[in-house]
């Protein structure tokens, strides 16, 4: 872990930043939608703690630079990955500031994600991502997720192709 990333859980108060940075990577790299849902940004102890995952984020110099998180696999990742176990769970909002990329911020929050989910008792993490998102492709495939699946779907008057990623813990 890098001794200049200070990684902890998110809070609360964290809401603006998480939607910030969350849209400030996802226009980075050409795959922000706009009108898409971040509702899940605004309430993470609901949408990510109550349930049993986690939503981490990084800080340098005590501001926020990256984020990610899990929770139990649901909705349409299971709609694409139909034969999921109980104990699957859905790695989403992997984000890191574009001015703070390609020092291993994401690699670390990834870790660390991936520790605590396996003390939960996560026996396979799964994710989806876009062909466009190249740094994450790299990310993932360094850190041993295989791709399984690619669908094209259209959301918010976009069709966008998806890639599904399974990685067993």
């Amino acid at each position: 872990m890098h001794t200049d990333l200070h990684v902890r859980r998110a809070r609360p108060t964290d809401s603006a930043r998480l939607r910030e940075l969350h849209e400030e990577a996802m226009r980075d790299v050409g795959a922000f939608v706009e009108g898409a849902p971040d509702e899940d940004l605004a309430d993470v102890e609901t949408a990510y703690l109550e349930c049993g995952g986690e939503f981490l984020v990084g800080e340098f110099e005590g501001r926020i630079v990256a984020m990610g998180a899990f929770r139990p696999a649901d909705g349409y990742v299971t709609d694409f990955l139909p034969d999921l176990e109980a104990t699957a769970a859905e790695v989403t909002r992997m984000r890191v500031d574009p001015a703070h990329q390609r020092r291993g911020y994401g690699r670390t929050i990834l870790d660390e994600l991936e520790r605590r989910a396996r003390e939960r008792g996560v026996t396979e993490l799964v994710l989806d991502t876009t062909p466009v998102q190249a740094g994450a492709i790299a990310l993932y495939e360094s850190r041993g997720y295989a791709l399984v699946h690619r669908e094209r779907a259209t959301d918010f008057g976009e069709t966008l192709e998806m890639l599904f990623y399974r990685k067993g813990l």
